[in-house]
């Protein structure tokens, strides 16, 4: 009997041994996790450079950018961004001399020099700078009003720079083993369609005004049809646009309108239709009918914009100034005094100087049947020699009243073969066509931008329809 009570308090005892080792692997596995808690909870409180960068911000590689990196991104920031995000870089590499972006607008008369001395930028760095590649010469050319950041040390030297040139690129300039370094880079610009209609009740201008669209989108339509409508006199009340066009986007903030890819104008109850198409193998773009006729012709049907005709082609005008009865062989478009006038067709100077009641003449010579004569100038462009070539809408002189005038204005001649013909009703030749074997990508491509014109003019037909039917109601 003892003997089988002492086996059962041995077995008792191993039992009871087991569950005491048992449960303290339980305790040591439940103070780990403690442990590791604690630890965790630790390294989220800590502070310093390393943890504003785990913390604050979500992405480590963009935090820990470059300078330069960070640089061309500069212009999407602000300027207090901008400077608390190159504190962290600063940090983080342990730099004893802290640099700082700034930025400054360019001042009526300011130059590099002045810049760089309202930076306390050492002089000597405008003249690395300038060294720093052929795309630094952009800065020759800073204008008022222009925005140059730079990035300097507390010792006053130049570690970065950047420049918009334009809209569409900007300049950077950056240390690469210790060298200043320009180059010119492109932004990324955001393309996104818009579209306007309106109707002309007093002038093209006031109409385009109302529709919400830029002067550059309704001259850019000017130049489109005007081979075809005279906007000097061909423009009548009730007449109807309708254009389809681009606009270019920065960082999600509109900064200039871009080509119109479409345009229908009504004019006098016909319909003119544009598109434009770019060749597949030259990639040129330019605008053609539906048909696929160039709506470029040879020459311009009016060498000024929006004038009025103050004088028409005839075989018998009274001449304000001799006062006596004459042949007038060309047309008068009063202009204020300035204003540009473009080469009606690509040529060359065959004539410029004073031609007796003309005034001041430049004579263009286009190709051996055609010549245009512009009189009665103000000054020409600089630029232009007997026998310097012209491009057509290129400026080659400028409105005035030499000559026999009673005011400032352009008389224009066009002549055939050495005849004079009326500017305002000659037949002008077409340029060329879409060629025959892009014929089918031209339908391809421009059917769905016809189809947007379509519903576009649709739309707008629908709304003076309403319009006209609320003004009859309440009449």
């Amino acid at each position: 009997m003892s003997l089988i009570n002492k086996d059962f308090r041995s077995s008792q005892s191993q039992h009871s041994q087991h569950r005491h080792g048992r449960l303290r692997w339980a305790l040591f596995a439940m103070a780990c996790a403690g442990i590791g808690v604690v630890i965790a909870n630790t390294n989220t409180e800590a502070t310093g450079p390393e943890a504003i960068v785990s913390s604050e911000l979500p992405d480590f590689k963009a935090v820990t950018k470059t300078s330069a990196e960070l640089a061309r991104e500069s212009f999407s920031l602000s300027l207090p961004e901008l400077q608390a995000q190159q504190e962290i870089i600063d940090n983080a590499n342990n730099l004893a001399h802290k640099q700082q972006w700034r930025e400054f607008k360019v001042k009526s008369g300011d130059n590099l020099a002045r810049l760089f001395k309202r930076a306390k930028i050492k002089p000597q760095q405008l003249d690395e700078l300038m060294k720093s590649g052929d795309a630094a010469k952009t800065l020759r050319n800073i204008f008022p009003k222009d925005i140059i950041r730079v990035l300097s040390d507390e010792k006053g030297e130049l570690q970065a720079l950047r420049y918009d040139i334009d809209h569409k690129s900007y300049l950077m300039v950056e240390r690469e083993n210790g060298a200043l370094v320009a180059k010119t880079y492109n932004h990324q610009i955001e393309t996104r369609q818009a579209h306007a209609t309106g109707e002309i009740e007093s002038s093209l201008y006031l109409a385009a005004q109302k529709a919400g669209i830029s002067q550059n989108i309704i001259m850019e339509m000017a130049n489109i049809f005007g081979w075809d409508i005279d906007f000097a006199l061909d423009i009548r009340k009730g007449d109807t646009f309708t254009v389809l066009y681009e606009e270019l986007y920065r960082n999600g903030e509109k900064i200039s309108d871009g080509k119109i890819l479409a345009a229908e104008f009504v004019n006098n109850g016909k319909a003119y239709r544009a598109v434009r198409y770019t060749n597949p193998q030259t990639n040129v773009s330019e605008y053609f009918t539906p048909s696929g006729k160039s709506m470029k012709k040879a020459f311009l049907r009016t060498p000024v914009n929006f004038s009025r005709i103050s004088s028409r082609f005839t075989v018998n005008r009274y001449h304000p100034v001799l006062h006596k009865f004459r042949s007038h062989k060309g047309v008068d478009y009063a202009a204020k005094r300035g204003t540009p006038i473009y080469a009606a067709g690509d040529g060359k100077v065959i004539f410029k100087g004073k031609k007796g009641g003309y005034g001041k003449v430049m004579i263009l010579q286009h190709g051996s049947k055609y010549t245009t004569l512009y009189a009665h100038l103000k000054t020409y462009n600089r630029k232009l020699r007997t026998g310097s070539k012209v491009k057509q809408g290129q400026t080659i002189a400028y409105v005035g009243s030499s000559g026999l005038a009673t005011g400032p204005h352009l008389h224009y001649e066009f002549r055939v073969n050495g005849v004079h013909r009326n500017p305002l009703t000659v037949r002008l030749p077409e340029s060329k066509p879409v060629p025959r074997r892009y014929l089918a990508d031209f339908e391809l491509t421009t059917t769905p931008v016809f189809a947007q014109l379509d519903l576009l003019t649709r739309s707008q037909q629908v709304a003076l329809a309403d319009t006209s039917a609320n003004r009859d109601d309440k009449l």
